[in-house]
Order: structure tokens, then C-alpha cells, then sequence
């Protein structure tokens, strides 16, 4: 026989409100007593049935949302953007979006969200890089997904992609355009998609335009294998700089980045874009108000929300179909920190 919140309530001693509380996550409870509840629920392998909808459809009417914690911060906005995109669009359909995080340590048997846990979500939305882990549970388990600005090689998962390659091809072909010629790359982690095909679009327009030679890349690229920051912006183009002063672009993996190595340039007495020419990529609410404004590559993120959705919502209510990729076009938007210069 099923255990039932009754059962839970009784044995931990307390009300069915209680217990309610606890698994809804509000209202006060007592450390002590919320962690007996917890422990309580995990021994006896309850799994909550929250409404009527689930009993009437056999569906839950949530989805969940999982993001790497090192995607959530203040600083980095992408992804908070996407979430709201993608709640925007379930409200048409009556779903909610349950919002988690999970770490680089991931262990599905003891860091499951718990709506995961509780079966409590029709499907999920996972937001750029999470753990393989999660992924191989999600798909050993049949829970219907849709990876959102990341891919796992070899594997055909349901997709929503951004056109990084483009973006950032037509990013550093406007600076080359301009008449600069020793462009820099300033990056982060190639572990991620998204970051590997918007330096091979930079690569591509260096070649294109006869820019590139054996040591080009290697001269003029800052990658560190760390999440993507500020710091990282800062730091790379002051160690670019130091060594090849005659850097007249700079095109970064992302506005984040970029953001420092504004800061960076400012730092050592150049300007921007009179000496150096800046350009980011994602455009987040910072890039506009930043000093100089940023020039950078729009990417539509409530719009990748919106289609996430619809793709998961498909995935769920026709389970048998196949796997999609669907890629979002990107825009290039000009601002203060990158202008034109005359052509020698």
C-alpha cells in the first residue's frame, strides 16, 4: 500500500499541514522538524501526488528548469532571461516553472531536485552546462528534456541552439571591416558548445579576410579553462596587451567577459574604440549601460525561452516523436565601444 501524507505526519509526530509546508516549501517550520520530515519522507519512499491534475492526466502541469550554479549569479543574466521566456510561454498552457540549481559535484543519488524526487514535473529544461550526469538520468529514466544553448556530442537530444558560428563570424568581420587588424580573442572554457563555435566563427573571418598565419591564433587568443567572468575579461587583455600592444580589436565570448576587458583597456591608458575596439556576444541588460556602451551580438532570449517551451511541451504530449534541433538567429548591434575607423 502507498504511504500517504498521513502516514509521514504520524510518524514524525506533527500535522498534515505540517507536512504540507515542507514539501511546498512555505511557511515556517523548525529546522529540526523540517529535516525529520525530509528524512522521514526519504525512508519511507514517498512520492507526493500534488493535485487532481495529476490524478485526472497523469501530468503534473510543472516543468522544471535546471541551471549549473555557476550560470546563476548577478552578473550573469543569459539564463535568468531564458527562464522567464520560457515561463512567459507556459502560462498560455496553464504550466508552472519550478526554478533549481545543481553543482559541478552532481551525484543523481544524492543531489536529485526534488521535483525529480518526486516525479513532480512533466519534463525539463536544462540551461547550458549541467552535468552529464543529470543528462544520462534524465534519459535513463525516460523524463522528456530539452537542452537549451548546449549539446552533447554524438548524442541527438532535443536541442534549442543559438547561431554562435554566424554571430560571431559577422562580429569580427565588422571589425576587420573597419580597418583593425590584430584581433584578439578573450574567453573562457571551451567545454562549452557555445563558446567553441563563436571562436571558430572568429577564426573563419581572420581566414577569410587573409588575416590568419601559423602564429595568429596563438598570439592573439586568451582562452583559460575556468567558467567565463569579468575577472577573466580583465586579466586577458592586460596580458594580451603587455605583449602585443598594437591590439586594435578584441572580440569576447561573452558580454560578461567583455565587460572586464572594457575595464582592462581603461586600465592601461587606452581608449575605446579610438585605440581598441570592443565587441561582446548575448547583449544582457549590463552591455547597454556599460562606459562605452557595448557593441555586441543580440541573442533573443526570451524568444529561446518561448521555443524551449513549446519543444518540451511537444516532447511530452507526443512522446514518440523524434528528437529536434532548432537554432535561434542572432543580430549584430552596434554601440559606442566599437565605431568605425578609417581604413589606412
Amino acid at each position: 500500500m502507498a504511504t500517504t501524507i498521513k502516514d509521514i505526519a504520524r510518524k514524525a509526530g506533527v500535522s498534515i499541514s505540517t507536512v504540507s509546508l515542507v514539501l511546498n516549501r512555505r511557511g515556517y517550520v523548525a529546522d529540526e522538524t523540517r529535516e525529520r520530515i525530509l528524512s522521514i519522507i526519504e525512508e519511507m519512499d514517498y512520492k507526493p501526488l500534488h493535485s487532481a491534475r495529476k490524478l485526472a492526466t497523469q501530468k503534473t502541469g510543472n516543468i522544471g528548469y535546471i541551471l549549473w550554479e555557476g550560470h546563476f549569479s548577478e552578473v550573469e543574466m543569459f539564463y535568468s532571461q531564458v527562464f522567464l521566456g520560457m515561463e512567459y510561454a507556459a502560462r498560455k498552457n496553464d504550466y508552472y516553472i519550478l526554478l533549481t540549481t545543481v553543482n559541478d559535484h552532481f551525484d543523481p543519488r544524492q543531489d536529485l531536485p526534488r521535483f525529480l524526487q518526486y516525479n513532480d514535473v512533466d519534463g525539463v529544461a536544462l540551461a547550458g552546462r549541467v552535468p552529464l550526469d543529470l543528462i544520462h538520468y534524465l534519459d535513463k529514466h525516460a523524463i522528456p528534456f530539452v537542452l537549451v544553448d548546449y549539446e552533447v556530442p554524438g548524442k541527438n537530444y532535443n536541442t534549442i541552439k543559438i547561431d554562435n558560428y554566424n554571430g560571431a563570424f559577422r562580429a569580427v568581420e565588422s571589425l576587420i571591416e573597419q580597418g583593425r587588424k590584430y584581433i584578439s580573442f578573450v574567453g573562457g572554457t571551451f567545454i562549452h558548445p557555445s563558446i567553441k563555435e563563436r571562436y571558430r566563427g572568429y577564426k573563419d573571418a581572420l581566414e577569410k579576410h587573409g588575416l590568419l598565419n601559423n602564429s595568429y591564433l596563438e598570439t592573439y587568443s586568451y582562452c583559460e579553462d575556468v567558467e567565463t567572468s569579468r575577472a577573466i575579461g580583465e586579466k586577458g587583455i592586460k596580458k594580451l596587451l603587455k605583449s602585443r600592444p598594437e591590439i586594435d580589436g578584441v572580440f569576447c565570448c561573452n558580454d560578461t567577459t567583455a565587460l572586464g576587458v572594457l575595464s582592462g583597456i581603461q586600465s592601461m591608458g587606452k581608449t575605446i574604440p579610438g585605440d581598441v575596439a570592443v565587441i561582446g556576444f548575448d547583449d544582457i541588460p549590463p552591455a547597454e549601460f556599460s562606459s562605452p556602451k557595448l557593441s555586441t551580438v543580440s541573442v533573443p532570449k526570451l524568444d529561446i525561452g518561448k521555443e524551449a517551451y513549446k519543444l518540451l511541451y511537444e516532447r511530452i504530449h507526443n512522446p514518440n516523436i523524434m528528437p529536434q534541433t532548432r537554432t535561434i538567429s542572432v543580430d549584430l548591434v552596434i554601440r559606442e565601444s566599437s565605431q568605425t575607423k578609417n581604413k589606412p
